[in-house]
């Protein structure tokens, strides 16, 4: 059966009528992180440690075709047949290795895909979202000096590509902003097989993130870069993967106090974090949003594109029996 397949609006559903009789097949789906993502790496003289790293996948769609290029890639709707879709979401710990499910089962032909594509939204590729897509936590260290940051992303008119011709409204729909495209793959599919992704969040990081020009948590640029979702200082405090031996003072914890419950001056939070609300968290932001001013300007802008075009290097595809 050779499917052409029709995507829904208002759900991530592919909707297909077969003319050929390629076997239908359908499949489990996982998700997982590299563990290696938790130890130092270093980029652009940091010395980067990630000590929480979540993604949300909203759905995932496999084509026959190799990716569009150019000016067309990515769309929205990919031209050719789509092999197979995993049309439901998961949350991912990409500090860990373990298979993590997606809700629903993957379907499709048995066919084979040369392209992919990750979709980052909660619901309708269209419409507003209002889930993290990504939430990230650590330190970078240079010269002696350590940053504590935290980044949010989510994916409203804070991604919006600005419309070079206004006789096009329409040319940068922010379904091009919530699709990753990927090429490089032959991935073969067959009744009752195992797909598994793995995402490694250090390939989002470039060059030209500068930590010591990131803004205070608790700045306009931290808390308010997506109006359709407003942020508190206290959203970026992410409770470790492995739970800490102290009661207060670390990611998430409340500050430590005196004896009459006032946090203290010096010694509040742990290492580098910062007391904002009698929550510990971290110290800096990088900006939910393409279109900063002032301090972060650019680095939100930086990690987006290297959440959208990192490619190989951070997304990986196996199918197996």
């Amino acid at each position: 059966m050779r499917w052409i397949c029709v995507f829904g609006l208002a759900v991530a559903i592919v909707a297909c009528n077969g003319t050929t009789g390629d076997q239908l097949v359908t499949f489990r789906a996982y998700a997982r992180g590299v563990p290696e993502a938790g130890q130092p790496f270093v980029v652009g003289g940091y010395t980067i440690q990630l000590t929480t790293a979540k993604m949300r996948i909203g759905a995932l769609y496999f084509n026959q075709a190799p990716p569009a290029t150019g000016a067309q890639s990515p769309i929205c709707i990919a031209q050719g047949v789509y092999a197979a879709q995993v049309p439901g979401p998961v949350e991912v710990d990409l500090l860990s290795s373990k298979l993590q499910e997606f809700t629903v089962y993957g379907n499709g032909s048995a066919d084979v895909a040369e392209s992919w594509q990750i979709w980052l939204t909660d619901g309708d590729i269209n419409e507003a979202n209002l889930s993290h897509m990504v939430d990230l936590e650590g330190t970078a260290t240079a010269a002696d000096q350590t940053y504590s940051f935290g980044a949010i992303v989510t994916i409203n008119d804070n991604r919006l590509a600005p419309v070079s011709d206004p006789a096009q409204p329409g040319e940068n729909p922010i379904c091009k902003q919530r699709i990753i495209q990927i090429g490089g793959i032959h991935v073969g599919f067959f009744q009752g097989g195992t797909l598994t992704i793995t995402v490694d969040p250090r390939a989002w990081f470039s060059e030209n993130i500068d930590f010591s020009g990131l803004p205070l948590v608790t700045d306009t640029n931290c808390i308010e870069g997506d109006p359709s979702l407003p942020l508190n200082a206290s959203d970026y405090a992410l409770a470790p993967e492995s739970p800490p031996e102290t009661t207060c003072g670390s990611s998430s914890q409340a500050c430590c106090t005196d004896t009459a419950g006032v946090p203290l001056s010096t010694g509040a939070c742990s290492a580098s974090f910062a007391c904002n609300s009698n929550v510990c968290g971290p110290a800096v932001c990088i900006p939910n949003t393409n279109f900063a001013t002032g301090d972060g300007a650019t680095q939100g802008h930086e990690l987006f594109v290297g959440i959208q075009t990192a490619g190989p290097a951070a997304y990986q595809v196996t199918y197996s029996p």
